[in-house]
């Protein structure tokens, strides 16, 4: 499955999740740009250096009630977590699933919140590359700005993730700051 396949198909869930939502309260979609701040991996007994690399992606959130609520990722990197080493290219797919445990204010200007979820992360390129793919835990928090300019708003984000279980594990944080369009608030 080409990479195009898989980043059509991941949109149309989104934007299929974003449809079929209307018994949430509120939702909003996010364009987000980041960075992965990966550790190293161990592969085949030898300890791997990891670079850092820019993240682009997706963000689908809703609310069910004022405090909790679920959100979507989908994300790529064009040089994901590249590798020192023999390998030439080293590209990434991040697509996770989060619960959110929101603190809005009075009149929803400012929502920090904190989240944690499961999904999974996919480097291909080169062969042999040392996460492949990877079932996914994440955790983090940030603060929503919504409606700054009408429906528009902002956000921040950190994330922590642990990619991999037991062996070829890595863990990476991403900082990321995205426009977000809100409904219903």
């Amino acid at each position: 499955m080409t990479f195009r396949k898989i980043f059509s198909s991941a949109v149309f869930l989104i934007a299929a999740l974003f449809i079929f939502t209307g018994a949430a309260r509120a939702s909003d979609i996010s364009v987000f740009v980041g960075v992965e701040i990966p550790g190293s991996v161990e592969n085949e007994g030898v300890k791997i250096s990891l670079d850092n690399s820019p993240v682009f992606g997706l963000r689908f959130g809703s609310d069910f009630v004022r405090y909790l609520g679920l959100e979507h990722t989908l994300a790529i990197s064009p040089d994901f977590i590249f590798p020192q080493g023999p390998w030439e290219e080293s590209k990434g797919f991040i697509y996770s699933s989060n619960m959110m445990l929101n603190f809005p204010d009075i009149d929803y200007r400012m929502i920090p919140f904190l989240t944690a979820g499961v999904g999974l992360v996919h480097q291909y390129g080169d062969r042999n590359l040392p996460v492949g793919t990877k079932l996914a835990f994440n955790y983090g928090g940030g603060v929503k700005f919504p409606n700054l300019a009408g429906p528009l708003g902002a956000r921040a984000d950190f994330r922590a993730y642990r990619a991999g279980v037991i062996s070829k594990s890595v863990n990476m944080f991403e900082f990321s700051l995205g426009v977000m369009v809100s409904f219903g608030r």
